[in-house]
């Protein structure tokens, strides 16, 4: 009989620890959502105007995934541990305005900043730096955790 009651309390005190964990583990994604007036570049993805959603959430590694979620388009970007940021507490797309042309060249989350100015192609860096000095631009993202 006291067998059974040790193995009964181990049981709840493992049940206990799984949900304890999987709760946790819920909290961690982050949702949220912008609007581009304008078509926009992000990484290799043309992003036509409208409004976006966005879920961030962890792997199983050390990276969480980033996904934009369009009406037309969807991107999803692994977010790797050096983007973690203590200070970043505003949520902000910002892009590099030339002419008509506008590409994403950092994200602003809380908790993190990913910068995508690397990420442009030889030809993308050619054409921007042949026109017109670029301006920048700032969408506003809004945030909340799950």
């Amino acid at each position: 009989m006291r067998n059974l009651s040790k193995v009964f309390v181990i049981a709840v005190g493992l049940l206990a620890i799984g949900v304890t964990s999987s709760s946790v583990f819920a909290n961690s994604e982050m949702v949220g959502s912008f609007t581009l007036n304008a078509p926009a570049q992000w990484k290799n993805t043309t992003l036509p105007a409208g409004e976006y959603r966005i879920t961030m959430a962890r792997t199983d590694t050390d990276t969480n995934l980033l996904k934009v979620r369009g009406q037309k388009r969807a991107l999803d970007i692994l977010v790797f541990a050096q983007s973690a940021c203590e200070n970043c507490r505003k949520s902000a797309l910002q892009l590099a305005v030339v002419g008509n042309n506008r590409v994403v060249t950092s994200m602003d989350l809380p908790g993190f900043h990913m910068n995508f100015n690397g990420n442009r192609s030889a030809a993308q860096k050619e054409q921007m730096s042949r026109k017109a000095p670029a301006t920048t631009e700032q969408v506003a993202v809004q945030v909340r955790s799950n």
